[in-house]
């Protein structure tokens, strides 16, 4: 860094600036909040941004993104052809927010003049503008990456994801909700029943129980979803409802997902990256938790819900977890009852808050 100001004031006023976030959906739904401030202090920049496929939803619509790369996992010489577009195309600044190995030789092979990462991760060799943001005691993941950007000396004010969705999603998103009935006006609520672990999975019957209860208790019609080649989980959600006991049920791409979510009084949703999308977009949601610890991943939103029985196992890895949780029946799960889920149902539509300190680790226990 210079001592003689910020590592912001090295960066060329037009600088090119590629920003590498790769992972999972949820840690790009926090990245979208550090584009603002990066055009905000470049106007004159070139503002890319560098995710995976499943992640390019949520960034192509922002509108202080110029350009989005698009990694694919694909051939070697797929790859190699990628890369040297990276080398190629001659960035100022490379801001590396994965910190994986991945992406920190994306960083390295870009040849910026500035390549800019965490001074403490583990391919920090990779990069020659280092930064300490420890004395930002950063949180949880919003903050790192919040830290991050201000440790160069970019001014932020509130960090906040920016979720910016196209009128043709939305339109189409319109024109799904009337194909199943759900014309303006009427009540839903979103049961997101899928996951990719089958170990983090609620119990099917639940979901089902949750469907067919919403529309009796609250008179709020569910509106079931899952996200692409997640279909299976949906469906045995479906076999466990009666002939008679139709359910609205979506399949559709990340930006309709999320009009749609933006439109429900809540979303109920295991922890992951669909509940970091929801609670962005301002939907309270009541979050599953199970394998991981909601005092890191818990959603920020202030009348989010965690249910969180707190296991002596939880959170786990391959090593602790027991084997029925690879049959879909993991005990962290089980022990969540549906009437824990109505209970932070009542909680949200009671306009009760959850918020960042006082979300209850456990449930209904």
């Amino acid at each position: 860094m210079n001592p003689n100001g910020s590592l912001r004031d090295r960066f060329p006023a037009n600088a090119r600036i590629l920003v590498i976030k790769l992972r999972s959906i949820g840690d790009v739904v926090y990245n979208t909040s550090v584009y603002t401030p990066l055009k905000r202090a470049f106007p004159r920049g070139h503002l890319t941004v560098l995710v995976e496929p499943a992640s390019y939803d949520l960034v192509r619509s922002h509108p202080d993104v110029d350009e989005v790369l698009v990694f694919k996992k694909g051939s070697f010489f797929q790859q190699a052809e990628f890369y040297l577009k990276l080398f190629l195309a001659r960035y100022d600044v490379v801001i590396d927010m994965h910190e994986g190995t991945r992406g920190a030789v994306m960083c390295f092979l870009s040849r910026a003049r500035f390549r800019v990462g965490n001074r403490f991760a583990r391919r920090s060799f990779l990069y020659n503008a280092k930064v300490d943001f420890s004395h930002l005691h950063p949180q949880y993941p919003l903050d790192y990456q919040a830290a991050l950007i201000r440790a160069m000396g970019i001014g932020m004010d509130r960090a906040a994801p920016a979720i910016h969705l196209s009128p043709e999603s939305e339109r189409s998103a319109r024109a799904l909700l009337a194909e199943k009935g759900l014309s303006p006006g009427v009540d839903y609520g979103v049961v997101h029943c899928g996951t990719r672990k089958i170990y983090d999975q609620w119990q099917y019957e639940k979901f089902a129980e949750l469907v067919r209860r919403l529309p009796k208790q609250y008179g709020i019609q569910a509106v079931l979803t899952c996200g692409p080649g997640e279909e299976a989980h949906a469906e045995k959600v479906i076999d466990h409802l009666g002939p008679n006991e139709a359910v609205a049920f979506l399949v559709t791409s990340l930006q309709e997902l999320a009009f749609i979510t933006r439109g429900a009084r809540f979303a109920v949703c295991h922890n992951g990256g669909y509940m970091h999308l929801a609670s962005s977009l301002g939907t309270p949601v009541v979050a599953l938790f199970g394998v991981v610890n909601p005092r890191v991943w818990k959603p920020l939103g202030e009348r989010d819900q965690v249910l969180y029985k707190n296991l002596e196992c939880s959170p786990c890895n391959g090593t602790t977890r027991k084997p029925e949780c690879y049959n879909g029946d993991a005990e962290c799960k089980r022990r969540i009852g549906v009437e824990d889920v109505l209970e932070g149902i009542d909680r949200i539509l009671a306009g009760k808050a959850g918020g960042r300190e006082d979300l209850p680790l456990e449930t209904g226990r």
